[in-house]
């Protein structure tokens, strides 16, 4: 019966969304224009890619994304303009009720779509598949593949061909062919390689996995003819980084904080290690379980604290899965208040903390919280909404 019920949700939240979206294409007709909507997948960087893709445009082009509502309820409830965090009864009632009279006072209209469309299964209605019968992006964008959500595939190859469902339904792809799965399994003729593309900032340095959103973004403004210089000024002046994904902050004693709390993947755990490694202070990894890896949970997580041994002087694991698979040079915790006392007793002054760790139970943004310099910082941080806070201070119980 409850599965019923939660299809029976899915579906309404879905028609609304597919004539929202075809109110758009008239609103833009009728202003002799197109909409047009980008796709964006892969097991790492999706939200730092929309983000990018967003910066590059100019003023004069309209530009709507989802915000990393990428799911089989999130995509549908952002293009009617709604986002909830409480995903209780109640709340799913007001929503029913409140749709209809969103489609009919929302006539908002623009020219670029950018949405992020995240997949946890091969099976409806959390595959490509369901994401495709919402909304079908011309353009579509293809960036990685790792063992994310691994829990509900049986393999690697698995994942690909359900992520290149988006690219290859598309009119064109753009794709980071230097990923072997993402170009096995493009079978689109009409594709635009992603060149890797580092640029400078004025007021913070990223590690080199951003390098495939801005050579993203870039391939993108080649598509509605941006000129590449106009581009790179674009998103030099627009572009700024989530709450705690790879964020700069400054912690007690004189400490660099790297925020990357916001999840974890081992593509993206990777990069950040690299990165720590170019600090010339002693550096210190605070690592939490990454999850939904399925079987390939224990190489994966072995893999990270291999490379932590040769990117950190100090090694603080949180979790489970990171207690279980992380070798004797980490000092292990099953949460994070018990790590960050241990971290900030440990602490002599001026190292570099890396901070990063999957959503939901680990919640490494309260360990970053609690080593801030300025306490006034923790508005930079990830997942600091009422609701958040409540679901964490219940969790802590």
């Amino acid at each position: 019966m409850k599965q019923k019920i939660s299809l029976f949700i899915l579906y309404y939240l879905r028609f609304f969304a597919k004539i929202q979206i075809s109110k758009v294409r008239f609103l833009q007709k009728r202003k002799h224009r197109q909409l047009d909507i980008v796709g964006i997948t892969g097991s790492a960087g999706k939200s730092s890619t929309l983000l990018a893709c967003q910066t590059v445009f100019p003023k004069t082009y309209k530009v709507k994304t989802n915000d990393n509502c990428n799911s089989e309820s999130g995509l549908p409830l952002s293009l009617l303009g709604l986002k909830i965090n409480n995903y209780n009864f109640v709340t799913w009632l007001k929503i029913i009720v409140l749709i209809p009279l969103k489609y009919l006072t929302n006539w908002k209209s623009y020219d670029i779509l950018i949405l992020e469309m995240g997949i946890d299964s091969a099976s409806w209605p959390k595959n490509m598949d369901y994401l495709l019968s919402v909304v079908k992006p011309n353009i579509g964008i293809f960036l990685n593949v790792s063992p994310v959500h691994m829990l509900n595939f049986d393999s690697l190859d698995e994942i690909a061909m359900e992520k290149a469902k988006l690219v290859n339904q598309a009119s064109v792809a753009i794709i980071n062919d230097q990923d072997k799965l993402v170009k096995k399994y493009t079978q689109n003729k009409n594709i635009i390689k992603i060149t890797p593309t580092k640029i400078k900032f004025s007021n913070f340095y990223l590690p080199d996995i951003y390098q495939i959103s801005f050579g993203t973004a870039l391939s993108l403004a080649r598509i509605f003819n941006i000129n590449y210089d106009q581009a790179i000024k674009n998103i030099q002046e627009n572009f700024s980084l989530p709450p705690s994904r790879s964020s700069i902050l400054e912690g007690i004693k004189n400490t660099t904080i790297i925020d990357s709390s916001y999840n974890s993947s081992p593509i993206a755990c990777q990069e950040l290690l690299k990165f720590l490694t170019t600090f010339k202070t002693k550096k210190i990894a605070v690592l939490g379980d990454m999850r939904e890896l399925g079987k390939s949970s224990p190489e994966e997580h072995q893999k990270i604290y291999e490379l932590a041994t040769k990117s950190a002087d100090l090694i603080i694991s949180v979790g489970p899965e990171t207690k279980k698979y992380f070798g004797d040079k980490s000092q292990k915790f099953d949460n994070w208040w018990t790590a960050a006392e241990f971290l900030k007793e440990n602490i002599k002054g001026s190292e570099t903390i890396l901070v990063k760790g999957s959503q939901n139970t680990i919640f490494l943004e309260e360990l970053v919280k609690s080593i801030l310099k300025n306490p006034s910082d923790s508005s930079n941080l990830c997942r600091q909404s009422p609701y958040w806070l409540k679901v964490k201070s219940k969790f802590k119980l």
